[in-house]
């Protein structure tokens, strides 16, 4: 967790924005539970990260359509759903060098937070970029770093391929076949839109979590964040 002023410059420099009001920059670095520990260092990041997901789900959606003129709209869906999860976002984050700069609180520290949250914090930094400039300069910035998006959507065809056997192939030769074990950690909702929150685990080590309408679905989804947390 680093926040001194040389690393924000440079972060700043690699977003492509230098930050009017420093403060944004700082709320969008400051994970809620350092906010709950720290009150003094001022707000947490949630409600820029709420202005940011839906600058996000514009931008990404033009963009589709954009792309793609004689895609259905289910597809269209589809393939925005693959570019706005946590995930991916978590991935852009990552690209920046913004977890190391996230300001955690303790447990989150201990447990790897700043991978878990690097998706909410990318979110957050467009809401902090809006905030501080206006909707073309966050436009811009989302779209510079997403680069080409048929690149995006040929490499998640790719990574989203059987998460949960590329899982066990990074695994398996050091701690054998059976070291991996998944768990529904929560399920909910009416019964035509359940939901599942599940967990991957090496021995008693959380790797991962996901969410799914299924299952199935919800252990793929904690597999593939395993998989970009232990890549990072």
């Amino acid at each position: 967790m680093i926040t001194a002023a040389s690393h924000l410059t440079a972060l700043q420099a690699r977003l492509g924005h230098t930050f009017k009001n420093p403060a944004l920059l700082l709320q969008a670095l400051t994970h809620p539970g350092y906010a709950n520990e720290h009150p003094e260092d001022g707000d947490h990041y949630q409600r820029l990260e709420f202005l940011g997901d839906a600058v996000i789900q514009f931008v990404v959606t033009e963009a589709l359509y954009h792309l793609r003129p004689q895609e259905r709209e289910g597809e269209l869906s589809r393939l925005r759903v693959a570019l706005t999860n946590g995930i991916f976002l978590g991935s852009l984050a990552r690209e920046l060098g913004i977890p190391p700069l996230l300001r955690l609180c303790t447990a989150e520290q201990k447990t790897g937070g700043s991978q878990t949250a690097a998706g909410d914090a990318y979110e957050a930094m467009v809401g902090a970029i809006l905030l501080d400039a206006d909707l073309p300069l966050a436009q811009a910035f989302i779209l510079r770093t997403y680069g080409l998006l048929e690149a995006r959507l040929s490499s998640l065809q790719i990574e989203n391929a059987n998460p949960k056997g590329r899982l066990q192939e990074r695994f398996q030769p050091l701690h054998g076949s059976g070291a991996l074990r998944y768990e529904t950690a929560a399920s909910g909702g009416a019964d035509h839109a359940k939901e599942y929150t599940s967990r991957v685990f090496l021995a008693d080590r959380l790797l991962g979590t996901g969410h799914g309408t299924s299952k199935k679905l919800a252990e793929e989804a904690a597999a593939r964040a395993a998989l970009a947390t232990s890549a990072s």
